[in-house]
């Protein structure tokens, strides 16, 4: 019988666990962002990618598969499970330092690690208030400015920070 205990030791680690590896799978090297369009729903929640404002998310996996997500929420909701964790080769996020919010563009993606993220924002996205990221750190302190919350690297990223955004 699982147990209260062992259920927040499992959730503790997720994060630790997670991002050890990110990046570093066999896919990594057949990995390309892809341009989302209506046909894309989302892999964890089966929402319809291109009907909702925000930042999405892309994962390659297994030789060189994309799965889409309709925020970054639950990319990084489903990257951080550790059936997802083997077959994550890289992870894509749409960079706000080049696109908007209301209608993120296919062409502006960006590597999830070499983001920053701006958390507790008032933004809302197709999950609410996803992690906004940038490519750029002034680009996310203006964003941080005008609609509220604190920058962190993907590094910083963990559960709480999910929860803050949401």
């Amino acid at each position: 019988m699982t147990t209260r205990r062992d259920i927040i030791a499992f959730l503790g680690a997720l994060p630790i666990l997670s991002l050890a590896g990110c990046g570093q799978g066999d896919t990594g090297a057949n990995c390309q962002s892809i341009a989302l369009s209506d046909g894309h729903q989302c892999t964890l929640c089966g929402m319809t990618i291109s009907s909702f404002p925000g930042p999405k998310g892309q994962a390659c996996v297994d030789e060189g598969e994309t799965l889409s997500f309709c925020s970054t929420n639950d990319l990084f909701s489903w990257a951080w499970q550790p059936d997802s964790k083997p077959r994550i080769g890289k992870l894509y996020v749409h960079d706000l330092s080049r696109t908007r919010w209301q209608s993120p563009s296919g062409e502006a993606w960006i590597e999830a690690r070499n983001a920053v993220y701006v958390v507790g924002h008032k933004k809302e996205g197709a999950m609410g208030h996803s992690p906004a990221p940038f490519s750029n750190n002034k680009d996310a302190e203006q964003f941080a400015e005008t609609h509220g919350g604190r920058i962190l690297g993907f590094r910083e990223l963990d559960w709480d920070a999910l929860k803050a955004s949401s």
